[in-house]
C-alpha cells in the first residue's frame, strides 16, 4: 500500500492532511456518509505519512473501517497485520508479506484471529494471481483452524467470521472445490446472528447464484427471498441478485426480463462474477448477431484479465461454455470444432457437439457421468436429454422414452426448461409423442412475471394499480385507507415476489403482465 504525500488518491488534487490522532475518527465519518471506499482511500492517501511514524493512530483507523471494506479489500487485513508487525518492535523492512502469512498459519504464537485474517487475505489474494486451485486450499486451512479452535477462541472471533467465511466460500467455488455451500450458509447464520445484515444479504445472494447456477432454482428463490430481505447499502454488492434473477428467468424463457437484469451487473460492479456474466450472457443470445457481441465481450474479457485467470476453475468452466453456446448459434452444420474435456460441463458439451454431427454412441458415453442423481440439476438434466435422444436414433425407443420422462420430470420441477436447448425441437417433440405426454414449456411471452401476477394477494394487486398512477405514496396510503407503515411494508412484499426495486421496475411488471 503506497501513497503520494503531496497528492490524493487520484494524484490531481492536493492532500488535505488529517492530524493522525483524529484519522480513525475521520474514517468511521467517511464510511458512514460516502461508504467504505472513500474511507479506505483516506487511509491510504495517509498511508505514508503515518505507516512509520505513527502506526497505531493508522491501525486504529483501519479497525474503523465497516466490515464491507475487508470483503472487497482482503490487503486491508494484511495492512493491518504490518503495523501490528511495526508496534511490536518488528522491523518494517523484514515483513514479507507472503513470508508472514506462511510463519503465521503454522502455529507459534500468533493467536486466531491473526491465523485467520491472514488466511483469508492470501486465499483472496491468490485468486487475484489466478491460482484458484491455491486459493480453495487455503480457504480449507483456514476453515480446518477455526475448527480445530476452542470454544472460547471462535467466541472472541465472530462478528469476523462471516466475512472471513464469504471469502473461503468464494475461493471454494471459483476453485471447484467442494463446500462452498456450507461455508457460505454458515456466513449468513453467523451474519444474522451478529446483527450484520449486510453481510448476511451478501453471503445470502452468493449462495442464490451458486445453487442457481446448478439449476437448483427453488433453493436459489429461497436464499434470494432472504438476501432481499435485509438491508441494501450499496447497489454494486447486489450484481450477484441481478445476476442470478437474470439466470431463473432465463431458465424460464422471460429473455425480456433477463436483459433488464444483466443490464445491471454489467461494469465494474461485477467483479469476480465476470465470468458467469458472459456466460449468462451467452445463455440469453438467440441469434448470431447476439452471439458475435458477446464473444466479442468474451474476448476483451480475457484479454483484460490474461489467460491464466481466464481459464483457471470456473472462470475457464464458464467462458467454455458460452463459447460453446456462442458457436452452436453462429457455426454453420458440419463444422464440429472439437471440445476439451476438463469438467462435467464440458462433457455435456461435447456429448451434444457429438449427437449434432450424428456420433450418438460418443454423446452417449461422454453423457454417461453426469447421468447419476448426485449430479446437479442443470448438468443431470441435460444429459438424461442427450442420452434420450441418442438412444431415440439408435432405436432403444422404451429406454429413451424412461430417459426423456426422467429429464421433464426434473425440468419441471425446477422449471429449467433451457435445459430443452440440448437436443434439436424434432427430436424432443418425437420423444414427447412416443411417451404421450407433452412438453408443457411456456410461452415465452407467459413470462414469470405474469406468473408472479397471479401469486399477489388482494391487498398487493391493489398496491401495484395505484403505484401505476402519478399518486405520491401518502395519497396511495390515503386512497387506500391504510397506514404509511403498512403501505410501506406491503410495497416491500410486493417488489420481493416480482422482483421489482423500484416504482418504475414494478410498473413495467404491470405492463408486461397485462401484455400491454
Amino acid at each position: 500500500m503506497t501513497s503520494d504525500t503531496s497528492s490524493g488518491g487520484r494524484g490531481s488534487e492536493p492532500l488535505r492532511r488529517i492530524p493522525a490522532h483524529r484519522l480513525s475518527a475521520a474514517v468511521a465519518r467517511t464510511a458512514a456518509k460516502e461508504g467504505w471506499e472513500p474511507a479506505q482511500a483516506l487511509i491510504e492517501r495517509h498511508w505514508d505519512l503515518y505507516a512509520s511514524r505513527s502506526p497505531q493512530h493508522l491501525l486504529a483507523a483501519i479497525r474503523a473501517l465497516p466490515g464491507e471494506a475487508f470483503i472487497e479489500r482482503p490487503t486491508m487485513l494484511v495492512a493491518a497485520k504490518f503495523l501490528q508487525h511495526v508496534l511490536a518492535g518488528g522491523d518494517p523492512s523484514h515483513f514479507i508479506q507472503g513470508e508472514w502469512m506462511d510463519v503465521a498459519t503454522t502455529g507459534g504464537n500468533t493467536g486466531l484471529m491473526d491465523t485467520l485474517g491472514v488466511l483469508t487475505g492470501k486465499t483472496a489474494a491468490l485468486r487475484t494471481d489466478g491460482d484458484l486451485v491455491g486459493a480453495a486450499q487455503v480457504a480449507r486451512v483456514a476453515a480446518a483452524e477455526l475448527d480445530n479452535a476452542s470454544e472460547a477462541e471462535q467466541s472472541e472471533v465472530q462478528v469476523s467470521l462471516p466475512h472471513y467465511r464469504i471469502q473461503w466460500a468464494r475461493s471454494l467455488e471459483l476453485g471447484e472445490a467442494s463446500g462452498a455451500d456450507r461455508e457460505y450458509e454458515r456466513a449468513y447464520d453467523l451474519s444474522m446472528a451478529t446483527g450484520q445484515s449486510t453481510v448476511a444479504r451478501r453471503a445470502a445472494a452468493q449462495l442464490a447464484w451458486f445453487y442457481a447456477e446448478r439449476g437448483r432454482l427453488r433453493t436459489a428463490e429461497s436464499w434470494l427471498a432472504r438476501a432481499r430481505a435485509e438491508k441494501a447499502i450499496n447497489a454494486r454488492y447486489d450484481a450477484v441478485i441481478f445476476l442470478t434473477e437474470a439466470l431463473i428467468h432465463i431458465d424460464r424463457l422471460d429473455f425480456a426480463a433477463a436483459g433488464r437484469d444483466l443490464g445491471r451487473t454489467r461494469g465494474p460492479q461485477e467483479g469476480e462474477y465476470w465470468s458467469a456474466v458472459l456466460w449468462v450472457e451467452s445463455m440469453s443470445a438467440r441469434t448470431a448477431a447476439i452471439a458475435t457481441v458477446v464473444e466479442s465481450d468474451v474476448a476483451e474479457s480475457v484479454g483484460r484479465v490474461g489467460p491464466t485467470v481466464a481459464n483457471g476453475g470456473a472462470h475457464g468452466r464458464y467462458l467454455r461454455a458460452a463459447r460453446a453456446r456462442l458457436s452452436a448459434l453462429r457455426r454453420p452444420p458440419g463444422d464440429n470444432t472439437a471440445i476439451p474435456e476438463v469438467s462435467t460441463t464440458d462433457r455435456i458439451i461435447a456429448a451434444a457437439s457429438e449427437q449434432a454431427q450424428g456420433e450418438h454412441r460418443k454423446a452417449l458415453a461422454l453423457a454417461a457421468p453426469a447421468m447419476q442423481p448426485s449430479e446437479p440439476p442443470r448438468t443431470h438434466a441435460a444429459a438424461l436429454l442427450i442420452s434420450a435422444a441418442a438412444r431415440m436414433v439408435l432405436g432403444q425407443t422404451a429406454r429413451a422414452v424412461s430417459l426423456f420422462e426422467q429429464a421433464k420430470a426434473l425440468i419441471d420441477t425446477e422449471r429449467i426448461f433451457t435445459s430443452y436447448d440440448w437436443v434439436p425441437d424434432k427430436l424432443l417433440h418425437a420423444l414427447a409423442r412416443k411417451g404421450n405426454t407433452t412438453l408443457d414449456v411456456p410461452d415465452p411471452l407467459e413470462s414469470t412475471r405474469q406468473q408472479a401476477a397471479r401469486d399477489l394477494t388482494r391487498r398487493e394487486t391493489e398496491v401495484l394499480v395505484q403505484l401505476m398512477t402519478h399518486k405520491t405514496m401518502a395519497e396511495i396510503a390515503d386512497d387506500l385507507f391504510i397506514s404509511p407503515n403498512t403501505l410501506k411494508s406491503t410495497t416491500r412484499r410486493l417488489y420481493r415476489k416480482i422482483g421489482a426495486s423500484t416504482r418504475q421496475d414494478a410498473i413495467d411488471f404491470a405492463h408486461n403482465a397485462s401484455g400491454r
